[in-house]
């Protein structure tokens, strides 16, 4: 018996209806999770880098603070708008250079009658934002934090010396009164004293509390030097580590890792499994001074009053060590931050040609001043001849005095704009 397989019409047309229904409900299942897939994707991008954005704004504030010190350390501080950072906020590149530049010939005892000449160079400079240039900035930071605490500390440190002084001139006046007096002043004054000290305990606390700035949120800051170490201790230690991490911005320091890390040294504790689920300790990480360290030498100079007071309770050394290790945390936390600013920035250049007649002595006075309080310029040229007037009148005097030869100076300058 055979079988007749073939379709008619109306069962081909059904099929196909079918068909596109099924093809319809596959799209409508699977092309949504597609689209949820590649949307949630891209989203999570879009809030990625957005975090990176924020973060880095963040870091941009922190660091906004120094970024006036920086100007006066490259010679280009706005002394008369407190608002403004750079002189060139306010200013034309072109007059500030010139103002610059004649303040500098002024310093350097050059007479007023020299050509200038400044104009743009052809381009812009692009130079690179290296990591080391944004550890540098970092520890610029804390350098700034750590002479405002060391100011803060001396004020302090003097204070208490003043009080204690104090204290003891009152001690010996009132070592030679007698017991009665004292008494009797003891008595008369608790009873005068004791209405005025119940009003006292309730009203400066709440002026003491709306006095108290209160710290905006979001603000950031390194951590303190703890107070669990001696007032004095703290005094020498902030003047120390200021000194070393001024060194190190300089380049002075011998330390490869930097002067914190130098400073601690790493004990790394396994876990314990235990026996039979007793006695199981989990990793640890301990972080302590070296044997060699300064900041250990320091500490060591440990005050009578503190050692009676405080004794190895307090552990000085403990503290400051996780003191430095923050220290080391915030600064990496900052550097991460940083690490998202864009690899390169670019700068304008300006050429500023001079002509003018000088002694040799008033051009090396200039030549210094522009190398230490103007490094945002730089002698890319310099053609030097003697007067030939002042040499023939020279030749024709003793050669034994000290009258300077004026010499015809043609200098090239660059001036970088940041």
């Amino acid at each position: 018996m055979e079988l007749d397989l073939q379709l008619t019409p109306r069962s081909r047309i059904l099929l196909g209806i079918l068909g596109a229904v099924l093809l319809l409900w596959v799209a409508i299942q699977i092309v949504p999770a597609f689209y949820r897939l590649f949307a949630n994707q891209e989203a999570k991008a879009k809030q990625e880098q957005l975090l990176k954005t924020e973060n880095l704004v963040r870091a941009a504030e922190v660091l906004k603070p120094i970024e006036t010190e920086i100007y006066k350390a490259t010679g280009l501080a706005n002394t008369e708008d407190q608002k403004a950072v750079s002189l060139f906020d306010t200013q034309p590149p072109e007059t500030v250079i010139r103002a610059r530049v004649d303040g500098l010939v002024k310093r350097a005892g050059i007479e007023q009658n020299y050509q200038l000449l400044t104009k743009p160079a052809a381009g812009k400079q692009s130079l690179k934002l290296t990591m080391q240039n944004r550890e540098r900035l970092v520890l610029y930071l804390y350098l700034k934090h750590i002479e405002a605490e060391a100011e803060e500390l001396a004020e302090l440190a003097a204070q208490a010396a003043e009080d204690d002084s104090f204290d003891t001139l009152m001690e010996a006046w009132l070592s030679d009164t007698t017991e009665s007096d004292t008494d009797e002043k003891k008595s008369e004054t608790g009873k005068a004293s004791a209405a005025p000290e119940s009003a006292e305990d309730g009203a400066p606390e709440s002026s003491a509390q709306s006095a108290e700035p209160e710290t905006p949120t979001g603000q950031w800051e390194f951590a303190a030097l703890p107070e669990a170490i001696p007032l004095s201790l703290r005094v020498k230690l902030a003047a120390y580590i200021k000194s070393m991490v001024t060194q190190q911005l300089r380049g002075a320091t011998d330390f490869k890792q930097g002067f914190f890390a130098a400073q601690l040294l790493t004990i790394e504790t396994p876990a314990s499994p235990g026996i039979f689920g007793i006695g199981v300790k989990p990793a640890a990480v301990e972080v302590q001074l070296r044997r060699n360290s300064p900041l250990l030498e320091i500490l060591m100079q440990t005050p009578d009053a503190y050692a009676e007071d405080q004794p190895a309770a307090s552990q000085p050394q403990a503290v400051l060590a996780k003191y430095i290790a923050e220290i080391q945390r915030q600064r990496a936390y900052l550097l991460e931050q940083l690490a998202l600013a864009p690899p390169t920035y670019e700068t304008q250049l300006y050429t500023v040609e001079m002509k003018f007649k000088t002694d040799i002595e008033k051009l090396v006075n200039l030549n210094r001043l522009v190398e230490t309080n103007a490094k945002w310029l730089t002698v890319r040229d310099m053609r030097i001849s003697a007067d030939k007037q002042s040499s023939g009148a020279q030749r024709g005097r003793n050669r034994g005095g000290n009258d300077a030869t004026n010499l015809n100076v043609d200098l090239l300058l660059i001036a970088q704009i940041f």
